[in-house]
């Protein structure tokens, strides 16, 4: 059937949005691949409503997500972890606007520039922050309804290091009141509340202590190499703010199963 030229303009224009769409959703998680891509292949990886995590591996140029011997999240234990001389993250966060983008996969917070972690000689600048339900990690065998993940870029804008927050139900969080008000509940759509500001260090428990590893992303490509810091203390939220998360459309679950610890060690900092 031939187009009209009017519906051949609005049939490019929808072509052109999905893609924008698929490539933005690319960017979910601990990083983004290389490139844009918006192969059908790589646009259909998902948890449960799509491609799942048990299948990633088999989407072109994600072989790693099942061959990698380092990958994310993992089963953090206590009693297990091993006490070397560790060196301790710097927090230097600034304050930034609240900007928002459901991509389909998670909400991601793209953080403004200028807030920076350090870690021994090595300075990771703080890009984005996003959230999964369930937990990823659990800690102690014990599975939480949230799990924040501060993504932070080496010089060549790589995503190098993930500070994981766990989430228990408590009180009302104040820094993330305005914005969990807000949630952009579907696949492209954005939000940026009028105003409103946050400052990544609320987002931390005041107990400082960690466990570290090497690991991965946890979601396709599942590159290895980075390195993960996630806090032993959780954070609080209270249980209409984590409601508001899990009720967002098709992002519960958006959790990748544990991964085997191949010989991996795990460090441990008691914080102070």
């Amino acid at each position: 059937m031939l187009l009209s030229r009017t519906d051949s303009v609005r049939a490019l224009r929808g072509a052109l949005l999905s893609s924008l769409l698929l490539a933005s959703s690319a960017f979910a998680d601990e990083g983004a691949r290389a490139s844009f891509t918006t192969s059908s292949e790589d646009a259909h990886w998902g948890y449960d409503q799509t491609l799942s995590p048990e299948h990633w591996g088999e989407l072109p140029g994600d072989a790693v997500c099942a061959q990698g011997v380092a990958q994310s999240p993992i089963a953090l234990v206590t009693a297990g972890a091993a006490h070397p001389r560790l060196d301790v993250p710097s927090f230097h966060y600034a304050t930034s606007r609240v900007r928002m983008l459901n991509t389909g996969h998670t909400v991601q917070f793209t953080y403004d520039s200028g807030s920076t972690i350090r870690v021994g000689s090595n300075e990771y600048k703080l890009a984005q922050f996003h959230f999964h339900t369930p937990s990823e990690h659990t800690k102690d065998g014990v599975e939480y309804p949230l799990e924040l993940h501060l993504v932070h870029t080496d010089a060549n804008g790589t995503p190098a290091l993930v500070v994981g927050v766990l989430i228990e139900e408590g009180a009302v969080n104040a820094a993330l009141f305005t914005a969990f008000r807000h949630l952009p509940r579907h696949m492209g759509e954005e939000s940026a509340p009028a105003g409103a500001l946050l400052n990544a260090s609320a987002l931390l428990p005041h107990d400082k202590a960690f466990f570290q590893y090497a690991g991965s992303l946890t979601t396709p490509p599942c590159t290895q190499g980075l390195q993960w810091y996630v806090m032993k203390q959780p954070l609080q939220l209270s249980d209409a703010q984590i409601a508001a998360f899990e009720r967002l459309p098709h992002l519960n679950p958006n959790n990748r199963p544990l991964q085997p610890l191949n010989g991996r060690t795990v460090g441990a900092h008691s914080g102070r």
